[in-house]
Formats: structure tokens, C-alpha cells, sequence
């Protein structure tokens, strides 16, 4: 039997492993708590707020998503990415936190660690881009940001509780023009 792309391998988390994706998504939405805070956007994002960033594991969507994005709009944001994305964002000395696919997965100690880190950095809002992955929309929803915004994730609310559809732009450009940024 395979590891679970969610969970520790633990005895604790064995039985998830056969649950539907319907039943890991109410879970995880549990885990996180189903509240979430009022914000207006698109005022939100005016300032320059603390965000999170989680970026796709992919390295060309990566690629072209931070350099798009102007030198001053990383000066409070704090990226949550795969360890193979580390050269990229070094390159535009951004604030990360790091993570393998095994250490991305709820019960183990880094994934608990990621969490505290976010948690410490109080985002004001989250982005999120790249494929749906529980553990890291669990992290997206726990964060306390209260504008969470994905692109094209219609079906992921509470997780995410804005979806952009940068139709004829990049998801880039979208974020550039709420944020102020020409």
C-alpha cells in the first residue's frame, strides 16, 4: 500500500486513507474551522497587506507568476512552495517556507512547523495558486486571513472564499491591478 499524499504515516491517520475525497474535504474544512472573517475586497489588498503566497509546484507557472510581480510587492509576503522552487524565489530574496511532498502531508512535525509559521506571520490575505491539495488549503483557511483568494477555484469555498478569473490577463497581472501595481 502507497503512503497517503495527506497524512503522516502514522497508525492514527490509516483509516483516511480510504475515505472519499468528500469525506477528506468536510475533515480538513473541520481541522480548520469553518468561520471565516468579513473583508472588502477589492479594499483589502490596497496597502500592501501582509500575504501568504502559495505558489504551483510547477516551475514555469512559478516562474512567470513571481516575475511578473514588481520587487516591492514581496517586501510583505511570506511564499509557501516546494523545496524545488527554492533557486526562483531566492533569486527575488522573498520570505519562504519550504516543503517536500512527504513533509507537506497533515500529522507530520514540518507540516505542524509550516503551520506555527504562518500562523506567527498573521497574513491579512492569502493567494493561492496552483492544483487543490487539502493539506495546503487547510493551511490557506487556518492562516486567519480573511481574503483568501484563488484562481479559478470555484468548488473550494470556505478553503478559498475568492475566485479569480483572470480571463485575456495572467493571474500575475490580476493581483498587480488589485494590489495598485501597474
Amino acid at each position: 500500500m502507497k503512503p497517503s499524499p495527506y497524512f503522516a504515516d502514522r497508525f492514527k491517520f490509516f483509516f483516511k486513507r480510504f475515505a472519499s475525497q468528500q469525506t477528506l474535504y468536510k475533515w480538513f474544512l473541520q481541522q480548520a474551522g469553518e468561520e471565516s472573517g468579513a473583508f472588502s475586497f477589492p479594499a483589502a489588498l490596497t496597502d500592501n497587506p501582509k500575504t501568504l503566497l502559495f505558489l504551483p509546484r510547477d516551475m514555469e507557472s512559478a516562474s512567470t507568476f513571481l516575475h511578473t510581480m514588481p520587487q516591492a510587492w514581496f517586501k510583505d509576503v511570506l511564499i509557501c512552495a516546494h523545496e524545488s522552487l527554492h533557486a526562483l524565489i531566492s533569486a527575488k530574496r522573498a520570505h519562504a517556507i519550504y516543503f517536500s511532498d512527504t513533509e507537506c502531508r497533515y500529522g507530520e512535525m514540518v507540516f505542524a512547523e509550516m503551520e506555527q509559521k504562518i500562523l506567527d506571520f498573521a497574513p491579512t490575505v492569502c493567494i493561492y495558486l496552483g492544483a487543490p491539495f487539502l493539506p495546503r488549503l487547510y493551511l490557506a483557511k487556518k492562516s486567519g486571513a480573511a481574503c483568501r483568494i484563488g484562481i479559478n477555484t470555484e468548488k473550494i469555498y470556505p478553503f478559498l472564499n475568492l475566485c479569480l478569473n483572470p480571463e485575456g490577463s495572467s493571474p500575475a497581472a490580476l493581483i498587480m491591478k488589485y494590489y495598485g501595481y501597474k
